[in-house]
């Protein structure tokens, strides 16, 4: 009999069971669905993302490009003076208005008249490369950006030339089009840095074997004339002296060091030929810190060729100074030559000097009027010899002469050799109590072309020399204090070069474009 009352149970725990396992199912088809979902939404949040970034890349390719992008200049077609520089982020003086250039057209606020090399509108430029579509499987993506000018800074960068740096704020904005839509935001600030120039003792621009070479007793070192009064030679720090060429350097005979490292985009020690470059060539030679490769070549920007003077060459004797201002095409303005020298003022700040080749001999000394900033003197040449020597005459050590060669003679014709100091001294501060003789930031040669530079002679001061594109010649016994950029750099004679660590902090050039902080957002 109670049989007869179990009767039913396996149906009924059937039914449960069935019941269980269609809510487990359930359960299981909605998991499903919503990783599904889940996947869909980060696919989408991430094509929208890497939309966002192309906007941000497009956005960043076309400021930092200049085949794109005009930067403002002074006196410029996009003057400088459309800006208000002083405030963050940049306002436009017309509207005080933050700078701003949009995908959209109607939200840039730029000068209306700025072009980009290709005579196109800024803004208009900027809209058309920013604002783009691309496929992404069954859905569209779209990309979008605009940009806030933060910062701007102009400099005048090592070898003469002005430079303007730029700091910009971007967003870029891409969506996924489609049944389900997704917007992501990204930010990110991209800038091009104002980085330390003058780094080297010496750099050398070529590529191959022996672009840098030294043979003799030669000592490359550095020392840093930062606070130092004095006429007698610094104190050597024993490091620092660094050199560099995008080629080979190569040291030969005697006991020559480098106390300091190599910095080369070559690679390997020993032979160099033609077709297999290495680093560094030299058996009795020391490098006393490391070989570090460059990533890449270093391009030393060339500097831009003033006009040439229309005089013909000038002698310039000892002796016999009277006549020389004149001769020079100067006035009782400009010039002094009723003393023991020659004295040249500049024409004040923004301004150069333009003067004829020049020629001393028999101990003639011309003394260059140093301003703040660099007075500028052009010259078609010039050439001591005979004991003869360029001075400079400064008032405090934050002053300075910046001496433009142009290499070329009054009927325009090159000049084989437009900076020769066979038997000549250079760059003795002659008159400044507060300075130093080996302030190397205070003197300037600065030459573009590809001519010879021939630092010869047994007297040697502070100056740095930037000629990328010049072959330069050492051949005497006497050092020089600072820096010096060429083509190729040859040194035969034993003079050592010292470089003064000041110059990183006094002299700089646009670094690469690079971004900084990065943030996004999903909406």
């Amino acid at each position: 009999m109670h049989t007869q009352h179990e009767r039913g149970m396996a149906m009924i725990l059937a039914l449960f069971l069935m019941t269980a396992l269609s809510a487990l199912g359930a359960s299981l088809m909605f998991l499903s669905q919503t990783e599904t979902y889940a996947s869909m939404n980060y696919r989408m949040m991430s094509q929208g993302r890497y939309a966002a970034e192309a906007g941000v890349q497009k956005a960043a390719n076309f400021l930092f490009d200049p085949n794109q992008y005009t930067i403002p200049r002074t006196g410029g077609g996009d003057d400088l003076s459309n800006y208000n520089r002083t405030v963050s982020p940049v306002r436009l003086i017309s509207n005080n208005r933050p700078v701003v250039l949009s995908w959209d057209p109607a939200q840039s606020n730029y000068p209306s008249g700025a072009l980009t090399p290709s005579s196109v509108s800024v803004v208009t430029a900027f809209s058309t490369a920013v604002d783009g579509q691309l496929a992404a499987g069954n859905a569209d993506v779209t990309y979008r950006a605009f940009a806030t000018l933060l910062s701007m800074q102009e400099f005048e960068s090592y070898g003469g030339a002005p430079n303007v740096v730029q700091t910009w704020q971007i967003v870029g904005i891409g969506a996924v089009v489609g049944p389900r839509s997704a917007t992501v935001q990204v930010s990110s600030l991209v800038e091009t840095p104002k980085v330390a120039a003058n780094t080297y003792a010496a750099f050398a621009t070529d590529n191959g074997c022996g672009a840098l070479s030294f043979n003799g007793n030669i000592n490359i070192d550095s020392y840093d004339s930062t606070g130092l009064v004095t006429t007698a030679p610094p104190v050597l720090l024993d490091e620092g002296g660094d050199v560099g060429t995008n080629g080979n350097l190569t040291i030969t005979g005697g006991a020559a060091s480098v106390e300091g490292n190599l910095y080369t985009p070559r690679s390997g020690v020993g032979t160099c030929a033609a077709g297999a470059v290495t680093a560094f060539t030299g058996s009795s030679a020391t490098v006393g810190g490391s070989i570090y490769p460059l990533p890449t070549t270093v391009t030393f920007p060339t500097p831009p060729v003033p006009a040439p003077s229309l005089l013909p060459e000038v002698t310039i004797t000892g002796g016999s100074l009277i006549g020389a201002c004149a001769s020079m095409g100067l006035t009782v303005l400009n010039c002094d030559d009723t003393g023991a020298d020659v004295r040249i003022m500049g024409n004040g700040p923004g301004t150069s000097l333009s003067l004829p080749s020049v020629s001393l001999a028999g101990g003639a000394k011309i003394v260059l009027v140093a301003g703040d900033p660099p007075s500028e003197f052009n010259f078609n040449s010039i050439v001591l010899a005979g004991s003869s020597s360029v001075g400079i005459s400064a008032a405090s050590p934050d002053q300075g002469v910046l001496v433009k060669v142009i290499g070329q003679d009054n009927l325009g014709a090159p000049i084989a050799t437009p900076i020769d100091f066979v038997g000549g001294t250079f760059a003795s501060v002659v008159d400044c109590a507060t300075c130093s003789n080996f302030d190397a930031s205070m003197l300037q040669f600065i030459y573009s072309g590809t001519g010879q530079v021939r630092l010869t002679g047994n007297s040697g001061a502070a100056a740095t020399f930037y000629a990328p594109n010049a072959d330069i010649e050492f051949d005497g016994s006497a050092a020089l204090y600072g820096s010096v950029v060429g083509r190729t750099i040859s040194n035969i004679g034993g003079g050592s070069i010292y470089y003064d660590q000041r110059l990183q902090r006094d002299f700089y050039v646009p670094g690469h474009p690079m971004a900084g902080t990065f943030t996004w957002t999903r909406f």
